[in-house]
């Protein structure tokens, strides 16, 4: 029996009563379609049922849906409710909104009687805003002539550029030896991508068996529907050769294009985990993924950092936890070697001889803003005037804005002695070799630069606000590896008494690096390209 029921995001999570010794539990459909529900916490008693991917990187569908079970492999049935979840189940209807405010998933629950027992029926409809109830076709919705006919227009391009991918893709035997490294929000080829090509090389596979191709444009920082469909039209021949593809983060063109069933699609992503939510993990909130039209929804593989996050990105890419690897971060396979180090300190004071014997402080936050093209950092918030008093002879204050935020940071002329602007530097990683303090807030940036064992502190003004317009994987009270501070005073405080509450740091390196062997490139290179086992 469910004594509860209750939303945790995207998971409906159903607290059981009674024996659960061999039985089998699913979300079954009235058109006779049944999912498995695997997901059984021992601790909590719920089973969770993940609604972005109920199996197979499906979303669930439109229709009437039930939660069944089975005992010894007999009749599946429909899991009774209590009567107190009987009557919370007119709080539970849950709209999920995506693409602004035109489209929305949404589910709606009764409870129905069935054998003198109490069920619920869950409905799921997705919807499309539009005045002609009849007229579905949400791709071309408008309120306005000119712009219903841009989006016929560029609706009808992106079905030509399938067909042209289509026809080159059938026409191109895939034999194993095409690989393309590509990214449209990274330019030129840098993090797990380039890893991944530079080992390639020294193992001279591009010499004699792989034929290596790249394609580094950022189309997502572009405003123009049609350029970036010209883009695409280029960019169709390409992939359409391709054995393999890997790609670092969000990549639109997948959106529009289906894949050849033989080509191998594998997320290399360029983070390996911070706090907050992307792809599925922030489903309904602004900027959330399309429920199916998504390259996520076409991923054969994740490359994960470790064990410990495979649940975590089988949820942001809305994929089957099997299919993400736990193979490391293919940057850090030589990351931490002493000469690689050394060499690159060596390098980086000859360069800046008068910043040698001060100690850096990196200011690398994540951007605000729902999208790579109206993404920010709201500057004002520190307090310049005491960050560089506080900075004396002593420290360097070092930003390196994220790599979306087109505007550079302006910094006052009578502040460039202290304050540095360091955004166009291509690696973060290779910064983190002469910082001494890392201030962020939300980033990833964690994840690497936690290796050094060195203190991290939290910049979060905005924890709250942040926490409900974007969404959190993990709030930053209980997880952050560090001090987590409002204002500028308090950073440079802990910074003066020495409170980085370093404890917090040691604690988030043993649960995320359960993976240090350092062979992360080579696991990709011979699983998954070379198909060895």
């Amino acid at each position: 029996m469910i004594k509860t029921l209750r939303w945790d995001n995207i998971y409906l999570k159903a607290g059981l009563e009674g024996d659960r010794e061999g039985v089998e539990f699913a979300i079954a459909g009235r058109n006779g379609r049944l999912y498995p529900v695997n997901f059984f916490d021992p601790e909590t008693g719920e089973l969770t049922v993940n609604i972005t991917n109920v199996g197979g990187t499906e979303m669930l569908g439109n229709g009437v849906w039930y939660l069944r079970y089975r005992a010894g492999g007999g009749e599946w049935r429909n899991l009774p409710i209590s009567m107190e979840v009987g009557y919370c189940l007119k709080d539970m209807d849950k709209v999920y909104r995506y693409a602004g405010t035109c489209y929305a998933c949404v589910f709606t629950f009764i409870p129905v009687s069935e054998d003198d027992h109490l069920i619920f029926e869950m409905t799921f409809t997705y919807m499309a805003r539009n005045d002609n109830i009849r007229k579905r076709q949400f791709r071309v919705e408008a309120p306005a002539f000119r712009k219903r006919f841009i989006k016929r227009l560029i609706y009808f391009l992106e079905n030509i550029i399938n067909v042209i991918y289509q026809v080159v893709s059938h026409l191109t035997p895939k034999n194993g030896t095409r690989v393309l490294l590509m990214s449209e929000s990274r330019c030129p080829i840098n993090g797990n991508l380039k890893a991944l090509d530079e080992r390639i090389r020294q193992r001279g596979l591009d010499k004699k068996r792989l034929k290596m191709s790249y394609w580094f444009v950022k189309t997502l920082e572009d405003d123009s529907n049609f350029k970036i469909l010209s883009v695409w039209l280029r960019l169709a021949f390409i992939t359409a050769r391709q054995d393999f593809i890997f790609i670092d983060d969000y990549s639109t063109f997948f959106n529009n294009v289906k894949l050849h069933p033989k080509t191998t699609l594998v997320q290399v992503w360029h983070a390996g985990v911070g706090f907050k939510a992307v792809g599925y993990a922030r489903f309904g909130r602004k900027g959330t993924p399309n429920p199916w039209r998504c390259c996520y929804r076409q991923l054969d593989y994740a490359i994960v950092g470790g064990e410990f996050l495979r649940d975590v990105y089988a949820e942001v890419f809305g994929i089957d936890r099997e299919r993400c690897l736990p193979y490391g971060l293919m940057r850090l396979d030589n990351y931490l070697d002493a000469s690689r180090i050394a060499t690159f300190r060596r390098r980086f004071y000859e360069k800046n001889p008068d910043w040698k014997g001060r100690k850096i402080i990196l200011f690398a936050p994540t951007f605000r803003g729902p999208s790579q093209r109206t993404s920010y950092y709201p500057y004002e918030k520190l307090d310049w005037n005491s960050l560089y008093e506080f900075c004396g002879d002593e420290y360097l204050f070092v930003i390196k804005q994220h790599p979306f935020i087109p505007q550079p940071v302006s910094i006052d002329p009578a502040y460039a002695d202290r304050i540095l602007d360091f955004s166009d530097y291509p690696d973060i990683n290779e910064l983190f070799y002469v910082t001494d303090i890392l201030i962020t807030d939300y980033s990833s940036n964690i994840y690497e630069f936690s290796l050094h064992r060195k203190p991290i502190l939290f910049f979060a003004f905005d924890k709250e606000e942040y926490e409900l317009m974007r969404g959190l994987h993990r709030t930053l009270d209980r997880h952050a590896p560090g001090k987590v501070c409002r204002t500028t005073d308090e950073i440079l405080e802990a910074i003066r008494s020495g409170d980085f509450e370093m404890e917090r740091l040691y604690r988030f390196v043993r649960e995320n690096f359960d993976n240090t062997e350092g062979l992360a490139a080579d696991k990709v290179i011979d699983h998954i390209i070379l198909k060895n086992d």
